[in-house]
């Protein structure tokens, strides 16, 4: 019943308000879907939420999510990902689909969206077509029905696929199937009007170019270097410059000794179609390589771009330039391999990316020994960057020297961390901390019991509504700051605990550095962030913990300050 406000006079209603959902909308298609396709599509399953949401005012449309050609066991979505990443900000609190199976077909996941993310995050989950709405009081029935629907999406995707794969597999066995786009060899065009390859003049021209190149008796690596040197693109970046690709790596991709080698030894320039290199036995595994019995040939299955006799002296003249290499002497090993210890910590201090180690000879009588060298540099044919390498002696004897330093160091900093434990003004700090804490506390208990016993006069009708939310207001920002406040006393209490935690960390990694016979691979990650090789050979390395005193003194500047 509406009544008069004591204090000002205002009739106030005492009705409840009623909650307000923010909503997404998640829809989801794929080839899975079959022949129900036009039934499950995007602008169907839109239309149906859309009209759901007219006779639900309680709940407000905030976005919309969909993944169109994405299948159901594929979890990895970007559209799943990016409502995931509403909910948990909370951007979103309820998610509507036309039934369980837009969310997923494989049946664990999904029950774990639905019984337990779902639920911990606060979520309403509206399946229209199911009937489902974890809101309603009386949604057991339905809820019990959802594991039998996700066992049931789960199976038919499995179905499905096997149906497919089957489909596949006879349709090259009838020399009917084409790869997809991004497959197709250089040199060639999918024409799936006519299930073949058509021949792409400029491509084709340079595949027949290396060829005869070959013929006259250049190596790989020669033609790779004439083909960048001319700006031809390569097989990489062609893809990518006509949209097949979107691989950015692809925007700089060179021609290299492997890519040409790759086109050398293909059959498919004879006009052969080859299937089943790479394939999966199930789904949900992942794909492998397949033994080449096991290879499905195709004859005649596209017009030729090279001679077959050609191809055939081309493959003898790789036979025979193998057979030479057989009998090369084997290069010795190396006497020490510091490369487990060293990979992925050597970069290129110009261009920043990793530099790769290799194992080289040197000069007759000379001893073997590994050679780390700019990966840009070589991958882009000497085209990018400069010309950077190290021995792998030189880094390590560098990093043992400056480890050495930082053991000399650690006998001063352990003393430092035994000795601020027991500083007076830090023991005063602490106390005077802890004490503000416990105060602190104290008032935030007394601001809350006051948020509680506004809801009894509320109830009670001792203050009207317009009351209630005035002075619940009040003391809700009261709260908030004396939270604030608590939360810098607790990181003031913490901060000697965090400046001694990282600096006894150092310390044990250095200890026992110091003690192992030879450094190891975790005391390498503990200690050395990365190493930089500069043109000049000479390098910088970046320690982890570069200055061991850094949060001890901070901690301590800070204690001046609060004593000051």
């Amino acid at each position: 019943m509406a009544r008069k406000s004591r204090t000002y006079g205002v009739e106030t209603s005492q009705k409840p308000a009623e909650k307000t959902f923010l909503a997404g909308i998640y829809k989801r298609l794929s080839v899975e879907d079959g022949d129900s396709s036009e039934n499950n599509s995007i602008a169907n399953q839109r239309k149906l939420a859309i009209h759901f949401l007219s006779g639900h005012p309680e709940i407000r449309l905030v976005e919309q999510y969909e993944d169109n050609g994405f299948t159901g066991m594929n979890y990895n979505r970007p559209g799943y990902r990016q409502m995931l990443e509403d909910l948990q900000s909370g951007r979103i609190n309820c998610v509507i689909v036309k039934d369980v199976s837009r969310l997923g077909r494989h049946f664990v996941m999904t029950s774990e969206l639905v019984e337990r993310v779902f639920p911990r995050l606060g979520v309403r989950l509206i399946c229209i077509n199911d009937n489902y709405d974890s809101a309603d009081e009386n949604a057991d029935p339905a809820a019990l029905t959802l594991p039998l629907k996700m066992v049931m999406n789960d199976y038919y995707v499995k179905d499905i696929s096997k149906k497919i794969r089957s489909s596949i597999t006879a349709k090259m066995d009838a020399g009917e199937y084409l790869p997809s786009r991004s497959s197709v060899p250089y040199g060639y065009l999918r024409n799936p009007k006519l299930v073949t390859f058509d021949i792409d003049p400029e491509p084709a021209a340079i595949v027949q170019e290396i060829y005869a190149k070959r013929l006259q008796g250049n190596n790989y690596n020669s033609v790779a270097k004439e083909l960048n040197a001319r700006a031809v693109p390569s097989p990489g970046k062609l893809r990518y410059l006509r949209g097949v690709s979107k691989d950015p790596r692809n925007a700089k991709a060179l021609w290299t000794s492997q890519c040409v080698g790759k086109i050398l030894s293909d059959p498919v320039y004879t006009g052969v179609r080859i299937h089943g290199k790479v394939k999966r036995d199930r789904l949900g595994l992942p794909k492998t390589d397949r033994p080449q019995e096991e290879w499905q040939y195709i004859e005649d299955a596209h017009e030729p771009i090279i001679p077959l006799d050609l191809f055939q002296q081309v493959q003898e003249m790789n036979r025979m330039e193998k057979e030479r290499r057989s009998h090369f002497l084997v290069r010795e090993t190396v006497e020490v391999d510091y490369r487990p210890l060293l990979k992925g910590k050597v970069f290129c201090a110009d261009c920043g990316s990793v530099m790769g180690a290799v194992k080289r000879l040197g000069r007759p009588g000379t001893v073997p020994d590994i050679v780390f060298e700019c990966r840009n540099y070589l991958q882009s044919q000497r085209t990018r960057c400069g010309i950077h390498y190290i021995s792998q002696k030189v880094l390590m004897s560098e990093v043992k020297a400056l480890l050495d330093q930082q053991v000399k160091t650690a006998v001063d900093v352990e003393r430092l961390c035994q000795d601020v434990r027991k500083m007076p003004k830090v023991l005063t700090f602490q106390s005077a901390s802890q004490q503000l804490l416990s105060s602190l506390s104290a008032k935030r208990k007394g601001v809350e019991g006051k948020l509680e016993q506004l809801l009894v006069d509320l109830a009670q009708r001792v203050i009207d509504r317009g009351e209630y939310e005035y002075m619940h207001t009040k003391y809700e920002r009261q709260r908030d700051a004396i939270i604030c406040e608590e939360a810098h006393a607790s990181e003031r209490i913490n901060a000697l605990e965090a400046a001694l935690n990282s600096t006894e960390h150092w310390l044990k990694a250095i200890s026992r550095y110091h003690t192992l016979p030879e450094i190891d691979r975790d005391v390498m990650d503990t200690l050395v962030e990365k190493i930089l090789v500069y043109a000049d050979r000479h390098i910088k390395i970046v320690l982890r913990y570069a200055d061991p005193y850094r949060q001890l003194a901070d901690f301590l500047q800070g204690v001046e300050e609060y004593a000051g």
